[in-house]
């Protein structure tokens, strides 16, 4: 009998260990080896072995060690594949002068034998079933916003998260997605806190209600004696006037009384008015040096949320929620309406968002304009009953002003008049909320409730499959052995709920076993189509289409694709996807200096950046338009604060809108985004390097080797004595460098003429009077040559067929959750040229990439 044990024990282990190596698609013990045609072989030697043999191993790569008989997924099989790549490209074997150029024949032949083998290699691998990829943080909240009906807002308690691990930017890699224990528990707060919060079992629907205040019932003063830290000063009980303020204002101008109330007391949709306008932006009549902006931009007021009372104090402003900004009228008030959800507790308020600082701006217009009103602080007085000469000198000299005219009397500086803000709510537009009936339909009795039917449609569009019977009875027992211990319905069938909110078949896409079948089925193909273009889960008319058996026809798949498109839900889309694939999502993580680009915080640049970028390319998937604009364009998205950021005229308020650009302006196309510029600077200076790179991944789909180990990186000289260009040349003398610097370095110095902000320079800042000028002379690889980033574009667009494979690849790795690999190579230059024959057309490549064997494919 303990024989009998221990055998079955061996055998059982045996079994899990052969599932484990199949779920994980690894290689068998023996391997695959295939012959490397001698033709391949003899290329090398006459054309490559110059560059990466023994003595020069250019890119720390070496061509002649390649074995006669080269195992599947070895080290020889990659450089194989990154030879071939580099081959196609034209970028080996290299342009030189007194160098031998191979016949074309050759390189033709030896093109077809590296991608025959390649093939075989790929061909003869074991067969990897699909990776369960794990839905990340992004694709996670949105699913759990459309199936529960939250707003998505809730989900800020995510933030927690351990961060998804990222394969070349992108966070949707099945292979990199893991789970641990604590993201486990998370996971389950989270559902618990979200099925309460969607639920309203036995809740009576509030009555809405309706707050008016008057500039009167805010936090302000009657007048001023001297500048204060800050300037909110009610006038003639009329209306409030707020004569400071910072895109993050830590000074909050809000009403008393409603704060003092603790908020609106029901979570729901409310209604908020503001009567506003802008008092004295361009007649103020004051020399001073930052009103200046006023005559290009209008003032601007901007509505925030407090949750709770105890973040109005000043140093809570990291917690508070920004909703609006508008543009204010000059002298005539103008009522605002914003519709917002607000939960309990929650308190608006009001800041003049592109302000200025109140204590030295306004202290510095009274002491130049108004000296008459001058008074001495209690500082000063102190200092002065304490014996200070100087102190006792000016008290008295100032002692004239004791009678004069207050500060807040005299000063006519630009600044924000609010008479009024009105609140009324919770309005609701059904009861329960469409969160409750989402799950529940119309009733509020749990008790009344069929348990059964409940959880199979909650668990069908959870698990985005259909479900059986027996799928769902281990739910349905659990709930009925809950209630029968005196656990009410509610909360029961919430903890069933929250389950199923757990279960793996929630958590992660499922795409079957491609040991019975590659090609994804129905639901399957509907799932991977919804977290490509939406992030989310399939709607009812994804899921009835896939029901009906039309996605698996080409008709079917691009009608739903078009209607996708068009949903607002593809906004995830164009955020993730450029987030991801340009790495937007980097962008603060090297704050720039404060002091350096005050207006960087002062403007909200960063923000406007990302705008930018993402109705650029929005704008592009919308219309069709041609994918060279992202290398270059005669237009953009902007609004006022980033056209002056960018020195382009003509742009006046918050709103963005498309901007025609001159030559001039180089802001054509992604290079001359702020985004883009910005995130590839350290915040304090630009480097050629780490732009290069962007280009090379980003743009040309080519990513360079890790620099050696034992090379000292490059310390920028901020003395502003050695230029970035002589640093690097002098890099470039250890020979492990040079090779990777001389592809990587020319497109980083055409982008020079930008600095960590994205601001426009012909000079580098210095210390000393020693103006370095900015040289952005490059000379690619390939013998191009440019002079500065619109050379580089011109040379970017001749070899748009070299972009648009690249971004056809990113878009498929994006769109199915894995790496390519040599096998999907052809389907992707076929994708790319079919594209290119047929206009370029962004929204065409999507729908190409939708419909393609690859993207059915498991």
């Amino acid at each position: 009998m303990t024989q009998k044990k221990t055998t079955h024990a061996q055998s059982t282990r045996f079994q899990l260990i052969i599932l484990c190596t199949l779920l994980l698609g690894i290689s068998n013990a023996y391997g695959d080896y295939h012959s490397v045609d001698q033709s391949i072989v003899r290329y090398f030697e006459s054309y490559c072995y110059r560059c990466h043999d023994a003595k020069s191993q250019k890119g720390d790569r070496r061509l002649d060690q390649i074995p006669d008989v080269i195992e599947s997924d070895n080290e020889a099989s990659l450089l194989l594949e990154e030879a071939l790549d580099a081959i196609n490209r034209g970028d080996m074997p290299p342009t030189e002068p007194g160098q031998e150029k191979p016949p074309a024949n050759e390189t033709r032949d030896v093109i077809s034998a590296l991608t025959s083998i390649l093939l075989k290699m790929q061909t003869s691998k074991t067969s990897q079933t699909t990776v369960m990829r794990r839905l990340n943080r992004f694709e996670y909240v949105n699913t759990m916003r459309d199936l529960l009906g939250l707003r998505e807002a809730f989900f800020a308690n995510t933030s927690d998260f351990p961060a998804d691990a990222t394969q070349h930017g992108f966070d949707n890699n099945g292979q990199a997605l893991t789970l641990s224990d604590y993201q486990l528990h998370r996971y389950l707060e989270v559902a618990r806190s979200a099925l309460d919060a969607a639920s309203y079992f036995g809740v009576d629907q509030p009555e809405p209600q309706m707050w008016q205040y008057s500039a009167n019932d805010f936090n302000g003063v009657s007048s001023y004696q001297r500048a204060p830290v800050t300037w909110r000063l009610i006038v003639d009980k009329t209306y409030l006037e707020i004569g400071h303020g910072q895109p993050s204002e830590r000074h909050p101008n809000y009403v008393k009384e409603f704060a003092n109330k603790g908020g609106v007391p029901y979570d729901g949709w409310y209604s908020i008015d503001v009567e506003a306008a802008a008092a004295n932006r361009l007649d103020h009549g004051y020399d001073h040096e930052e009103f200046e902006r006023f005559r290009k931009q209008p003032l601007k007021l901007a509505l925030w949320i407090a949750p709770n009372a105890n973040l109005l104090g000043k140093n809570a402003a990291d917690q508070r929620e920004l909703l609006k900004v508008w543009d204010l009228p000059d002298g005539i008030p103008k009522v605002f309406h914003e519709r917002v959800w607000l939960e309990s507790g929650s308190i608006p308020f009001l800041s003049w968002t592109n302000g200025i600082s109140s204590k030295g701006n306004i202290r510095s217009v009274a002491e130049k304009h108004h000296s008459e009103v001058v008074r001495p602080t209690d500082t000063q007085l102190d200092a002065a009953s304490l014996g200070d000469p100087e102190a006792i000198a000016l008290v008295e000299s100032l002692a004239k002003n004791a009678n004069n005219p207050l500060l807040s009397d005299v000063y006519h500086g630009p600044r924000v008049r609010v008479w009024g803000m009105n609140i009324s709510g919770p309005h609701f537009e059904q009861w329960p909320p469409k969160s409750h009936q989402r799950l529940f339909g119309p009733v509020t009795d749990a008790s009344s409730i069929d348990i059964a039917d409940t959880i199979t449609a909650f668990a069908q569009r959870a698990f985005r499959q259909p479900v059986s019977t027996q799928d769902i009875e281990h739910y349905l027992s659990f709930i009925r052995e809950r209630i029968q211990n005196g656990e009410s319905h509610a909360d029961a069938i919430k903890l069933a709920m929250s389950g199923i909110l757990t279960s793996p078949r929630f958590l992660y896409l499922d795409e079957g076993d491609d040991e019975k079948d590659s090609h994804l089925t129905e639901h399957e193909l509907a799932s991977r189509l919804s977290y490509f273009l939406w992030s989310s889960m399939p709607d009812k008319e994804l899921i009835d289409a896939a029901e009906a058996g039309q996605l698996s026809e080409s008709k079917g798949l691009l009608e739903q694709v078009d209607r996708m498109l068009d949903d607002p839900k593809s906004l995830a889309f164009v955020e993730h996807f450029t987030d991801t694939w340009l790495r937007i999502n980097t962008l603060g993580s090297m704050p720039p200096d404060s002091k350096m680009f005050e207006s960087y915080y002062r403007d909200r640049l960063e923000s406007l950046f990302k705008s930018e970028t993402r109705i650029f390319f929005a704008n592009l998937l919308k219309e069709n338009g041609s994918i060279t604009d992202l290398l270059d364009s005669d237009y953009t998205f902007l609004n006022d604060a980033l056209a002056i950021h960018y020195g382009i005229d003509g742009v006046q308020g918050e709103q963005f809108r498309k901007v025609s650009l001159h030559p001039s302006h180089r802001r054509g196309g992604l290079l001359g985004h702020g985004s883009i510029l910005t995130l590839t600077a350290n915040g304090v200076e630009t480097s050629p390097v780490t732009r290069g790179v962007w280009v090379l991944e980003n743009l040309l789909g080519t990513i360079p080797p890790p620099p050696p180990p034992d090379v000292p990186t490059i310390e920028p000289d901020t003395r502003g004595t050695t230029s970035i260009r002589e640093q690097l040349i002098k890099h470039r003398t250890v020979s492990a460098c040079a090779d990777c610097h001389q592809k990587i370095d020319p497109a980083g110095f055409a982008l020079e003429f930008f600095d960590p902000v994205g601001g426009f320079r012909t000079v580098y800042p210095s210390q000393g009077n020693k103006k370095q000028p900015v040289d952005g002379f490059g000379v690619l690889p390939s013998g191009a040559s440019f002079k500065d980033e619109r050379g580089l574009k011109s040379i970017l667009i001749d070899q748009k067929d070299r972009f648009s494979q690249a971004l056809t690849a990113k878009l498929m790795v994006y769109a199915t959750g894995r790496e390519m690999t040599f096998k999907d190579q052809p389907h992707i230059k076929q994708i790319a040229l079919d594209s290119s024959k047929n206009g370029d057309g962004l929204r065409d490549l999507i729908i190409a990439i939708a419909n393609s064997s690859t993207f059915r494919s498991r």
